[in-house]
């Protein structure tokens, strides 16, 4: 299924409050917060290439939405971390990104 997505300058960029984001986050397997303006999670893989395929879906998502998270590899980790610079926090649009990310995960295959 092709789904429409809006990018971020179809977004009101306004950072959650403390509260808003708190509440995000429990819904959110294996997201925290980093500090005021940041997410993060680490997620785990069998092997190497696991990882680098994985890291490559969430970037080609991420380039169609046109709002790109840091993204690191560490042999069978990635470590993606989000935030929005213009609106110098955490928005509704890296929420649903990160949402997006978890499920790209869960579609990619058996992980460690």
């Amino acid at each position: 299924m092709v789904r429409e997505y809006m990018t971020e300058d179809q977004y009101e960029m306004i950072p959650l409050s403390n509260d808003e984001l708190r509440d995000a986050l429990k819904n959110l397997e294996g997201w925290e917060q980093l500090n005021k303006a940041w997410i993060a999670r680490e997620y785990t893989f069998d092997d190497y290439l696991d990882g680098v395929e994985f890291a490559k879906k969430v970037g080609e998502y991420a380039q169609k939405r046109m709002h790109h998270p840091t993204i690191k590899i560490d042999y069978k980790k990635v470590m993606i971390e989000i935030s929005s610079w213009r609106a110098k926090g955490v928005t509704e649009l890296d929420i649903e990104m990160v949402q997006d990310f978890n499920d790209i995960y869960d579609q990619t295959g058996d992980f460690a």
